[in-house]
């Protein structure tokens, strides 16, 4: 899996959303460098950093929101729905994980963080990019 390359294609100009992303890739490219096949390294770097990865996108999620609601952005709801379903869905792949429901791979489950994250920057933040910049500016 190649590694995610940072720049300005994904940038929203605002610098604390900006370095969030930045936060997340380097989050994503570590777990890239942890994929490696022995099964014990890769669990124990799943059991040490899943929880942390999910805790921080719901931070940066909520930043996300917060900086939006200060806006009119018309698709505000459908942002944050979009949200709640990727925490939700990652949510269900590391219980599964820990209940020992699904065995862990985790190339499967970078790959599948690493499409979700960076459509969702694609798709939903940078069509927001105006919004992001202007809820940013009102104080």
């Amino acid at each position: 899996m190649d590694f995610i390359e940072w720049s300005y294609e994904y940038s929203l100009d605002v610098p604390e959303i900006d370095g969030q992303h930045k936060k997340l890739v380097d989050q994503l490219n570590d777990t890239i460098k942890h994929c490696t096949g022995k099964k014990t390294d890769e669990r124990l770097f799943f059991d040490n950093n899943m929880k942390k990865t999910i805790d921080f996108l719901e931070y940066h999620f909520e930043t996300e929101e917060k900086i939006l609601c200060k806006t009119e952005y018309e698709n505000l709801n459908k942002h944050k729905t979009e949200h709640k379903k990727i925490v939700e869905e990652l949510k269900k792949i590391n219980d599964d994980i820990e209940k020992n429901k699904t065995e862990l791979n985790l190339f499967y489950v970078t790959a599948f963080i690493k499409e979700r994250v960076t459509k969702h920057i694609k798709i939903y933040d940078l069509n927001a990019k105006k919004y992001f910049i202007e809820g940013n500016e009102i104080k």
